[in-house]
């Protein structure tokens, strides 16, 4: 059996799938963030890349991933 198929039974499991799941997420949108900054040339320096990596609300992320398509410099992205 697929563990994505399997159906978690006690509350505990439940509750840390989802947890992992969360950071999972939020780990990837963190990527992502970086990957679209690079990609438009802008750098990232070290204080910048700590905040990415570091902040765990995926709905900030998905903020700042939009705000990344259109600003020109690194400083942009936190305002």
């Amino acid at each position: 059996m697929k563990i994505d198929e399997y159906q978690w039974q006690s509350d505990f499991a439940i509750e840390h799938q989802a947890i992992g799941r969360t950071q999972g997420e939020v780990g990837e949108a963190a990527k992502a963030l970086q990957l679209i900054l690079k990609t438009r040339n802008i750098p990232i320096p070290e204080t910048a890349q700590q905040r990415i990596n570091n902040c765990t609300d995926l709905e900030q992320l998905e903020h700042w991933m939009t705000r990344a398509i259109t600003i020109d410099q690194i400083d942009e992205l936190f305002d």
